[in-house]
């Protein structure tokens, strides 16, 4: 699942600590009503409603992002389908991003039941706001489930589904608020008292300090999550093959930090995002290209040896060359070997020794892409709802003093010790300078 992650201690940061920065503003997505499944269970007026909440849900969520919502059946080519309460299921759950549950119930008849709902809620169904799973969707879905996920930690939502709330118990008497979703089945659990917490070493993110302990901004940020749900725990660290096998294998592992990809989305559920990284190809008074395809394919590009890059500049037509080290690579573009390196803005930071080179002539000459290090969940066997129980949580700690304080003490010391160029944004950490 990684490629070439431990060359150097802090090329395993540039190359798992990534970001995946989505500009979803003035996108077009199509909304589509799947109410009909609740028939049997819930009144035409009372799907009605659920309709009209999950679309206000979803609209002030994206409010900041200008995303229009339209209907399904007027213009079907414009983007991918927003489902407003579609039910999860056995026989569903890899066609659909799950963004967020809204209603949860007793399945059975014609309503499904949802996998892993709960230890103690084995026949339930949970209906989420969904998008189709592909990829021209993926990443505007990351970008809605962190807009949905921050606004349901809002007052703004807490009224909309208090009211839903009210609504909804004339009929049913037990319905209860929890992890942000309504459940007419009474209170739901999440049991996460079993959660496995481990971590990749990786310098200044989560590194090992007095007796093993791990120090760093994102062991800093999951201990606050812990803590906010009440479940302090010790975090162990392993290599990036173990942390995988595990979970791959077992349930309830909560790991840090995995690159968000579209192939590692059967293997884990998507916490919460620690850190976005820009690639691209970085020279020397080199003209600067608006996409990847207008690059020369002259350039001599250069990659580190056995990293996924080298694949992509090969599939590209570019002439590589693949070096042991970041700091071979900028020595290799100030002699010439090489026109650009392809990696990332953190990189060359590291690779370049300002007393040897004039660093500040490297620039970025065409972008590649963004990812995202996220904490993550082990998808297998684990309780839908013990992912919604910690993504709210790791809300609620980016909005705290505490983690914004320990956030900007940390930026500090990255810049003045370290000279690495990054920014943060909404609790996140950017490695490329914001301008």
């Amino acid at each position: 699942m990684e490629t070439r992650k431990s060359v150097s201690t802090l090329i395993i940061l540039v190359l798992c600590l990534s970001a995946l920065w989505i500009n979803s503003a003035r996108a077009l997505s199509l909304f589509k009503s799947s109410v009909h499944d609740f028939q049997g269970m819930l009144t035409q007026l009372q799907r009605e409603r659920i309709d009209e909440y999950a679309r206000t849900v979803l609209e002030n969520a994206l409010s900041n992002e200008k995303v229009d919502l339209i209907q399904a059946s007027s213009k079907p080519q414009l983007g991918p389908h927003i489902y407003s309460s579609l039910v999860r299921s056995e026989e569903n759950e890899q066609a659909f991003y799950w963004i967020s549950p809204l209603i949860a119930m007793t399945c059975g008849g014609t309503i499904p039941c949802t996998p892993n709902a709960g230890s103690q809620q084995e026949n339930i169904a949970i209906s989420y706001i969904a998008i189709d799973k592909n990829s021209a969707s993926f990443e505007f879905a990351e970008r809605v489930s962190e807009e949905v996920t921050e606004y349901k930690r809002s007052e703004s939502f807490s009224l909309l589904a208090n009211e839903m709330k009210s609504e909804l118990s004339k009929n049913h008497a037990n319905v209860e608020l929890n992890y942000g979703l309504l459940s007419l089945a009474g209170k739901l659990d999440a049991d996460a008292s079993d959660l496995w917490v481990i971590a990749d070493v990786i310098p200044l993110f989560s590194e090992k300090g007095e007796r093993g302990k791990l120090k760093g901004i994102a062991a800093d940020l999951v201990n606050n999550v812990l803590d906010e749900i009440s479940l302090p725990q010790y975090i162990l660290s392993a290599p990036w093959e173990r942390i995988a096998k595990e979970a791959m294998s077992k349930s309830n592992v909560l790991v840090f930090a995995v690159i968000r990809t579209e192939e590692r989305d059967d293997v884990f559920h998507w916490v919460t995002p620690v850190s976005r990284n820009l690639h691209g190809l970085y020279g020397l008074n080199k003209p600067f290209f608006e996409t990847f395809d207008e690059v020369p394919r002259t350039f001599r590009v250069g990659t580190l040896l056995e990293d996924y890059r080298y694949n992509v500049a090969v599939k590209h037509g570019f002439r590589v060359s693949a070096y042991e080290s970041w700091n071979e690579l900028v020595e290799a573009l100030f002699n010439n070997e090489i026109d650009t390196i392809f990696g990332s803005q953190g990189a060359i930071d590291f690779g370049c020794n300002p007393n040897q080179f004039k660093c500040e002539t490297i620039t970025l000459s065409s972008k590649y892409d963004i990812s995202t290090a996220y904490l993550a969940l082990s998808k297998k066997d684990t309780c839908v709802l013990v992912l919604e129980k910690l993504k709210l949580a790791a809300v609620d700690v980016k909005m705290s003093d505490k983690f914004n304080e320990q956030l900007s003490s940390w930026s500090d010391m990255v810049s003045q010790e370290y000279g690495i160029a990054h920014h943060t944004e909404h609790g996140v950490v950017h490695l490329w300078n914001p301008n």
